[in-house]
C-alpha cells in the first residue's frame, strides 16, 4: 500500500506554513488516517520522509506504523 504526506496550515494558509503533516492512503488524499478531511491543494511529500524531522501527526504514524512494517524484508520472517 503506498501512502502520501499532506500538510494541514494554520490559520494563515500556506502562507503561514505547514503546521502538521498528515499521512493518507493512495487512492484516499482527501482523508488523512487519522479522519481529517484534507483540502485537494494542499502541499503534499512522499512516505519516505516521514520520520524524517517533519512535524508530523501523532495519531496518523500511529496508524502508518500498523499499516507499513518497519524495515521490510529485514526480519527474517518477512
Amino acid at each position: 500500500m503506498s501512502h502520501q504526506l499532506r500538510a494541514e496550515y494554520g490559520p494563515q494558509g500556506a502562507a503561514g506554513g505547514v503546521k502538521v503533516w498528515h499521512v493518507v492512503r493512495e487512492g484516499e488524499p482527501a482523508v488523512a488516517l487519522c479522519g481529517r478531511s484534507l483540502p485537494a491543494d494542499v502541499e503534499t511529500r512522499s512516505e519516505q520522509e516521514w520520520g524524517t524531522g517533519l512535524r508530523c501527526c501523532q495519531q496518523c504514524g500511529s496508524l502508518y506504523m500498523h499499516e507499513v512494517p518497519h524495515m521490510q524484508g529485514s526480519h527474517p520472517y518477512s
